[in-house]
């Protein structure tokens, strides 16, 4: 159903729409050159590379974007290609998807899909395909996670001159997204997945998928310096030592005896899992996994498996001395990220 044949720019940013792509630059005034990704599926194709299909996406508009909260993105409309006068039916399917990095403010769920997807009942004066029946609507929710949405065309009346299915991410608290340093680094770990994460990366990015979002009170001027109390920590930034002195602050990151860090050592699956695990509330739920885990970790990894911010292997073991892999780092920011939403 979907393929995208288009690209342009303009004076803020440079967008470009590609096969299942559509990218989003944000400028160096906020922090990086990086693109963001969005894309878009059919997902009842499973060989998307080799499907030519009858629709094209558009970028109607393109707003700067910075990393934090309630950010809009540009909005995306599927429309035919030219030449095709019924190129969608019922009951085709649509999944748009954010990039690693990205979570929508809140689940789109069935109550709420319409601040997500629209269907305009006219553009330019023509008569939109995609229209509401008297029992049926134009389009209907099927699912949605933290970052995507998957919809289906409900009625379509084929008296209409032009097809138009807008996904809009400019909804406050809806459809507009959290945006956070991990797209940064998420394309980067995926190209060296089986590579180790330091505790200091893993520590940083932690803070930046948390510390911007809580709802927890702002530091004391002294506060803000309560990471120096690591000893062996190299120079960090202004807004590295803020992030980090939070983390201290709440208990989500500790050292070793001796005012150390350790910031090069490689981080354990255990060490990982027990930041994590201090974010959220304890659970009365119990995890259980069938290789021990150490008496110091066992309350925060369980609290990290119960609220699905870690997980084991096939196995049924969690292997806590095992370093964390980057695929596996990227996965737990991820998740940590995505708990916001729910």
């Amino acid at each position: 159903m979907l393929a995208l044949l288009s690209s342009f720019a303009n004076k803020k940013t440079t967008i470009l729409v590609v096969v299942l792509l559509l990218w989003l630059a944000i400028p160096a005034a906020s922090w990086a050159e990086t693109d963001i990704k969005i894309s878009v599926s059919d997902p009842d194709k499973k060989d998307q590379a080799d499907y030519i299909g009858t629709t094209v996406n558009k970028v109607l508009d393109t707003p700067t974007v910075s990393f934090g909260e309630n950010r809009v993105l540009g909005t995306l409309r599927i429309t035919g290609k030219e030449g095709i006068d019924t190129p969608i039916k019922p009951g085709n399917k649509v999944k748009v998807s954010l990039p690693v990095g990205l979570s929508y403010m809140q689940v789109p769920n069935a109550q709420n899909y319409k601040n997500y997807v629209q269907w305009p009942e006219k553009v330019d004066g023509l008569k939109n395909q995609i229209v509401d029946g008297s029992d049926i609507p134009g389009v209907k929710f099927i699912a949605g996670t933290p970052r995507s949405i998957t919809v289906e065309i409900g009625n379509v009346d084929y008296t209409g001159k032009t097809l138009a299915l807008d996904f809009v991410f400019n909804k406050e608290n809806f459809s507009t997204v959290r945006v956070t340093k991990l797209i940064e680094v998420a394309e980067d770990y995926k190209r060296h997945p089986n590579e180790g994460v330091t505790r200091l990366e893993f520590a940083k990015m932690l803070a930046d998928v948390t510390v911007p979002f809580s709802s927890s009170a702002s530091l004391t001027e002294e506060e803000q310096h309560l990471v120096e109390k690591f000893t062996d920590l190299p120079a960090l930034t202004t807004r590295d030592k803020k992030n980090l002195s939070r983390l201290v602050k709440s208990g989500i990151i500790a050292g070793y005896p001796g005012g150390l860090f350790k910031p090069d050592k490689n981080i354990t699956r255990a060490e990982a899992a027990v930041m994590v695990g201090r974010i959220l509330p304890e659970s009365k739920k119990k995890a259980v996994f069938k290789d021990n885990i150490p008496a110091w970790a066992l309350e925060s990894i369980n609290n990290a498996k119960v609220y699905g911010l870690v997980v084991g292997y096939p196995d049924g073991t969690f292997r806590p001395d095992q370093l964390i892999t980057k695929s596996e780092a990227v996965e737990i920011l991820q998740r940590v990220l995505e708990s916001y939403a729910n």
